[in-house]
C-alpha cells in the first residue's frame, strides 16, 4: 500500500488463499463455540433453532474458507488476507459482548453477509460490505 492509505489494485493472479484466512476461519469457529452458553441457558424453541442455525452457519463458512481460492477482479482494489482477517477479528470481538441472542445471531448474519462478498473477489464491492459491516457492528 502506498503512504496515502489508498488500497492498490488487483493485478491477474492475485488470490486470496484459505491457508491466509485461517485468522478468520479460528474466529468463525470461536463464535461458533461462543453460542454454546447460549443454547444451554435458552429455552425457547425458536432460539434454541436460530442460536443452531446460526452456528451451522458459521462452521458451514469456516470450512468453505479452508479449501477458499478467492480471484480478485482485476483493477478492482486489491483487498488482502490481512484485511478480511482483520474485519472478522474485529466482528468476533464486538458480538462476544452481544448478550441478547437475537442480536448475537443478527450480527453473526452481517458477517456472514460480508464474507459472502468477499467470496465474490470484487475489490470494490468488499470494501462497501466491510464498511457495511462496521456500521452494523458499531449499532450493536
Amino acid at each position: 500500500m502506498s503512504e496515502s492509505n489508498a488500497l492498490e489494485t488487483a493485478q491477474p493472479g492475485d488470490v486470496l488463499q484459505g491457508a491466509e484466512l485461517q485468522q478468520s476461519i479460528d474466529q468463525l469457529r470461536e463464535m461458533a463455540n461462543a453460542m454454546n452458553e447460549l443454547l444451554r441457558t435458552e429455552t425457547e424453541v425458536d432460539a434454541i433453532q436460530a442460536i443452531a442455525r446460526a452456528q451451522q452457519r458459521l462452521r458451514s463458512q469456516a470450512r468453505d474458507l479452508i479449501v477458499a481460492q478467492i480471484d480478485l477482479i482485476v483493477g478492482e482494489a486489491k483487498i488482502t488476507a490481512a484485511h478480511i482477517n482483520a474485519a472478522v477479528e474485529y466482528a468476533n470481538g464486538v458480538i462476544s459482548k452481544i448478550a441478547e441472542w437475537h442480536k448475537r445471531v443478527e450480527q453473526i448474519g452481517a458477517v456472514l453477509d460480508f464474507l459472502a462478498v468477499v467470496s465474490t473477489g470484487n475489490g470494490g464491492q468488499i470494501l462497501k460490505a466491510a464498511v457495511k459491516l462496521k456500521s452494523s457492528l458499531d449499532q450493536a
